[in-house]
């Protein structure tokens, strides 16, 4: 037997698994209807996982107009009124009105190449960005400075070409260029430049940036691909703290993050 709570549950275990859902109720019932307002169920994958509101062709619709509004990949709600007539394949003679809201469950993939002062700074905003951040480094865990939380809301990767890893990334992350090594950062970035990343950054002066114009154009790398990096990084540009630069990109990021919503598979 559900329980009231069930549905709650339901929605966190499709949370974990990152499966996109969406959560249907009554909301209200005007004469005749299956079933009182508060009923609810849980669609995803085009079909029910969770409860019912009556079965019968009001529920199939439901369950479809639920999985369409799941293709927007966005968050969405909405609320439809049912007059439960032969339209709807029902002659109960009421109208039932139906409250959707989908859930995603999408989050965006934040590539940091490095994991020192600055990239555990931002790394540990993970929550606040509500973005799954890895730091990729090439050097062992003891050599890092400073030394890495034993607790940490962000992945970490340590591999020796860390510039290899850009291919693996989803075509919307955001990568942000700040390792240890200027020649790596090249490597780096000349590979990023190559996708069509939504938000490519390089920490650094403009002093640094111009040498690395050079030579990216040197690298046979259009102009065009050289002008969508953005150095210096963060809508602030006044202080050189880390914790305060950390701050002003991930302000910088959550920008680009509203202006173009995850992608899916």
């Amino acid at each position: 037997m559900e329980r009231p709570q069930d549905w709650i549950e339901t929605l966190a275990a499709l949370r974990t698994r990152r499966e996109p859902c969406a959560l249907v109720v009554v909301t209200q019932v005007k004469g005749s209807g299956p079933r009182d307002p508060g009923a609810r169920m849980v669609v995803s994958g085009g079909r029910l996982v969770f409860g019912t509101i009556g079965g019968g062709n009001l529920e199939k619709i439901a369950i479809e107009h639920a999985t369409e509004l799941l293709v927007r990949r966005a968050p969405v709600s909405e609320t439809v009124a049912y007059p439960l007539s032969e339209a709807v394949g029902q002659c109960c003679g009421g109208e039932v009105t139906v409250f959707y809201e989908t859930f995603p469950w999408t989050r965006r993939r934040v590539a940091i190449f490095g994991a020192g002062h600055v990239a555990q700074a931002l790394g540990g905003l993970a929550p606040w960005m509500q973005a799954d951040v890895v730091l990729i480094d090439p050097r062992e865990e003891r050599e890092i400075q400073p030394a890495l939380p034993a607790s940490r809301p962000y992945e970490l990767i340590l591999v020796d070409a860390p510039e290899a890893e850009v291919d693996a990334l989803p075509d919307d992350a955001l990568v942000l260029v700040m390792t240890h090594s200027h020649a790596l950062d090249l490597e780096i970035l000349t590979r990023a430049v190559q996708r069509e990343f939504p938000y490519i950054g390089l920490i650094g002066s403009e002093r640094k940036w111009a040498r690395f114009q050079k030579r990216l154009a040197q690298r046979g790398v259009p102009p065009e691909r050289i002008t969508r990096v953005r150095c210096p990084i963060g809508l602030s540009k006044r202080s050189k703290e880390p914790g305060a630069i950390a701050l002003s990109v991930a302000a910088e990021l959550a920008d680009v993050m509203a202006a173009e919503p995850a992608r899916q598979g």
